[in-house]
């Protein structure tokens, strides 16, 4: 499970915001009983870049390899994730069957 909250998080996105802007929200709370659902925000300055459905790296040329985790991760264990950004947020929705 740590894996999903550092690279879900993109804490070194919102140390690179504005002070003022800085954010991380994170939210995580079982579901009828055998459902674990994350949700993280942050924010972000910069241009969110995608190519084919994948982000791509904000740190060398390529696909990112975090958020990418992220989906193995929940694949790999029968859960979901979705991934937007809109006005300066990023939101990470995680669900994982536990």
């Amino acid at each position: 499970m740590p894996c999903v909250f550092q690279s879900a998080g993109k804490h070194k996105a919102s140390v690179k915001t504005a002070p003022a802007r800085r954010k991380i929200n994170v939210e995580v709370y079982p579901h009828h009983n055998h459902l674990l659902l994350i949700h993280v925000e942050n924010t972000f300055d910069g241009k969110i870049q995608q190519k084919n459905n994948i982000f791509q790296s904000s740190k060398r040329s390529g696909n990112g390899i975090g958020i990418e985790s992220v989906r193995h991760i929940t694949d790999k264990n029968g859960g979901i994730c979705d991934f937007t950004y809109k006005d300066g947020i990023f939101s990470a929705k995680i669900m994982l069957r536990i």
